[in-house]
């Protein structure tokens, strides 16, 4: 069973990352899966069920929880192809536009190892001829178009108590910054697993709250199943991805002299990581910045990739203690797939859809890997 919840902060949230200094506490812009999940171990703990907590956490999984504002139809983070103008930044009319430099770059690829091409790849924008750059963070859709998502932040700066004294110490002073509860700001996720789990996952959220300083005041969260995010369809996003593809390798085939006219036999897909993915093609090998594929039997690694590194690591609430830091593809890592149906036949959709199901990777289980197909802002190769 998968539900789909939505999560309204109360109060300030403080879902906590890899720091270098640890007078400053910095909060996450969204709620992982394995903060979720380790509220529920807490939950479970509390009412003396401690020694059950690792048999039931096999039957749950819990996807990230990310922004969106009261009225869209759902929302993502971009992918780290999204480039807009550096001069005037963000969707139209406001900025000069947000576009996805993905398929371009993909089939300047393919077009350098078929021909020579005449010029270097290069994007600037359409309204000032200014550079353009990398846009992070999310955007949601709504009737009204795109917008992107700012979640807000307050702070506060703190100090530090003794235990032994129950009293504050001298010149420990520490700010942190957390997600500032707005009314029309939540965060939807989806949560697997047998029925009377998942109600405890919702009780947990309730009564213990998410992240850190929740006895403090911070992470109470009120909790509300939902719909789930109007994504379209996989097979419409492939079928899409597939013609805007071939529109911009025959666009740029005209002109580079020798080029062949279409691109591969095949069709094209991409996998598109909404959280850190945790790769290895060896369990004991060192760990990579890009997956294999299991799809029909057949291994596929990625021909095009658009990836940056980032550590990742966590707390146990159940056991008091660090889990493992690895090294990890950053969420908006993008990875290009080519299925060639002459050799293999048709590309089976369920098999991706399962794949969006179960995640890829290593710690799924605690929210890495979770994955979309085909990211809609791929299609966007003019600013929007």
């Amino acid at each position: 069973m998968s539900v789909w919840l939505r999560l309204k902060p109360q109060s300030p949230l403080l879902i906590g990352r890899l720091k270098a200094d640890s007078s400053y506490l910095v909060t996450l812009p969204y709620i992982p899966g394995r903060v979720v999940r380790g509220a529920w171990a807490e939950g479970r703990r509390m009412a003396g069920n401690a020694a059950t907590i690792s048999a039931a956490a096999r039957q749950l999984r819990i996807w990230n929880f990310h922004p969106i504002r009261e009225g869209m139809a759902y929302s993502l983070p971009f992918p780290i192809s999204a480039w807009t103008c550096k001069r005037h930044p963000g969707f139209q009319p406001q900025g000069h536009g947000v576009l996805d430099s993905l398929i371009p770059r993909w089939v300047y690829r393919l077009l350098e190892e078929r021909a020579r091409l005449p010029v270097p790849f290069q994007i600037v924008c359409d309204v000032c001829g200014d550079r353009m750059t990398p846009v992070g963070g999310y955007y949601g859709v709504s009737g009204g178009g795109r917008a992107r998502i700012s979640v807000p932040l307050q702070f506060q700066t703190k100090v530090a108590l003794s235990r032994q004294r129950r009293a504050a110490m001298e010149g420990m002073l520490y700010q942190v910054t957390a997600i500032a509860p707005q009314e029309d700001l939540a965060f939807v996720g989806r949560v697997h697993g047998p029925p009377n789990l998942i109600r405890e996952v919702e009780e947990a959220l309730t009564q213990v709250g998410i992240g850190a300083l929740t006895r403090r005041g911070y992470g109470q969260v009120r909790v509300c199943r939902g719909d789930p995010p109007a994504y379209p369809g996989l097979r419409e996003r492939v079928e899409r991805f597939n013609e805007i593809f071939r529109k911009v390798y025959e666009d740029l085939a005209r002109l580079v002299p020798g080029a062949p006219a279409s691109p591969p036999e095949g069709t094209f897909f991409t996998i598109d990581l909404l959280a850190p993915g945790v790769f290895r093609e060896d369990p004991l090998g060192p760990p990579m910045l890009w997956p294999t594929l299991d799809l029909g039997g057949r291994a596929l690694r990625p021909l095009f990739w658009i990836t940056r590194p980032t550590l990742v690591g966590g707390w146990s609430t159940a056991w008091g203690l660090p889990k493992p830091v690895d090294l990890a593809a950053l969420a908006g890592s993008t990875y290009g797939f080519r299925w060639r149906d002459s050799e293999w036949g048709p590309l089976d959709f369920r098999a991706l859809e399962q794949l969006e199901e179960a995640g890829v990777g290593e710690r799924t289980d605690e929210g890495f890997g979770e994955l979309m197909v085909c990211h809609p802002f791929h299609l966007e190769v003019e600013p929007v």
